[in-house]
């Protein structure tokens, strides 16, 4: 079990440091359970707005890049997530928070999440869409996206943004033991599944053979004697 902590300027505000540090702790843990949270008392407000006051467009598509990549791996890493979600995820660190399999929020009447994107003009990128079509129900994600509000946490457990809402002081206990009950599932069969969820659908005869390939093995090895 691995625990990545996103740790930046003011709540966690999510600039191209923190992002190419988090792609790159990502991929360090090499497949192992991860448990993603924030520093301080806040998992992330989102993108460093006042530092992108400053950023050319090379920057920009850097940044942006490099949060599609983080985003990316994050939602297709093999192994089980969780986010626990100990204050505001906001924008990015909701995205982020959306990209775990399994999404803990400590108890507490200031946290707020949502995505606010809509509200300061932004178009979001096609991978936002992505994750969110996936996490969401349709008249949900619209809601969330479209609304571009901040959601306490019985709002946001309603709306599925998060699945439990623990007290603080036994938050990380539970999201460990969650992780834990996931990762004691077959870790190949557990990556597959995943990987088939969130994927596009493959043309018919790349599903072929990717059924003749690794499902039916799969199978032959656990079922037949």
């Amino acid at each position: 079990m691995q625990t990545i902590v996103l740790s930046g300027r003011g709540p966690n505000m999510l600039s191209l440091e923190l992002l190419e540090n988090l792609e790159a702790e990502i991929e360090k843990a090499a497949g192992e359970p991860l448990v993603i949270t924030g520093a301080g008392e806040a998992f992330s407000s989102g993108l460093d707005l006042d530092a992108l006051q400053s950023v050319d467009a090379v920057g920009l598509t850097r940044l942006l890049g490099s949060m599609d990549r983080a985003t990316r791996a994050l939602f297709h890493y093999p192994a089980p997530t969780v986010a626990l979600v100990n204050g505001h995820a906001i924008a990015g660190g909701c995205l982020l928070v959306q990209a775990c399999d399994v999404r803990v929020a400590s108890d507490s009447p200031k946290t707020r999440i949502g995505m606010t994107g809509v509200a300061i003009g932004l178009i979001y990128p096609p991978f936002v869409h992505e994750v969110f079509r996936y996490r969401l129900a349709p008249a949900q994600a619209e809601h969330v996206l479209l609304s571009a509000d901040r959601f306490h946490l019985p709002q946001a457990l309603a709306l599925g943004l998060i699945d439990e809402i623990v007290p603080a002081a036994g938050a990380r206990a539970r999201a460990e033991a969650l992780l834990e009950a996931r990762s004691k599932l077959p870790r190949r069969s557990y990556a597959a599944t995943k990987l088939a969820l969130r994927s596009p659908a493959p043309p018919p005869q790349d599903a072929r053979r990717a059924f003749e390939e690794s499902v039916l093995p799969s199978w032959t090895r656990a079922l037949v004697r």
